[in-house]
């Protein structure tokens, strides 16, 4: 039971599967605000950025659905965090916080 809950998240994921085509986004910054919450700022390939909040527990799922919401024309993105990679579809329920390594503050 619990299989198909994972693999309907990775399915319903707006990140992309390695060889598929999609928009590429960087993540420059995740900076961790006073009230625990993450700034994060991201580009786009045309060099466009943007600046989202998100809750400490955000996934990269939740990452992923904002920048496939700022692209407008695609389901799923390709997600940069240089110095850790590209998050496939199958880390979507691991949180910003954990992929990027930002230290959240103890609540």
């Amino acid at each position: 039971a619990n299989g198909g809950r994972v693999i309907l998240k990775v399915a319903a994921s707006h990140l992309a599967l390695a060889g598929s085509r999609a928009p590429v986004f960087t993540v420059q910054d995740v900076v961790v605000q006073e009230s625990g919450t993450l700034q994060v700022v991201a580009h786009n390939l045309a060099g466009d950025s943007k600046t989202e909040v998100f809750s400490a527990q955000a996934t990269l799922a939740d990452l992923a659905g904002w920048l496939a919401e700022w692209h407008g024309r695609s389901r799923t993105v390709f997600v940069d965090l240089p110095g850790r990679g590209a998050p496939t579809p199958f880390d979507c329920s691991n949180t910003l916080a954990e992929w990027t390594g930002a230290v959240l503050p103890l609540r």
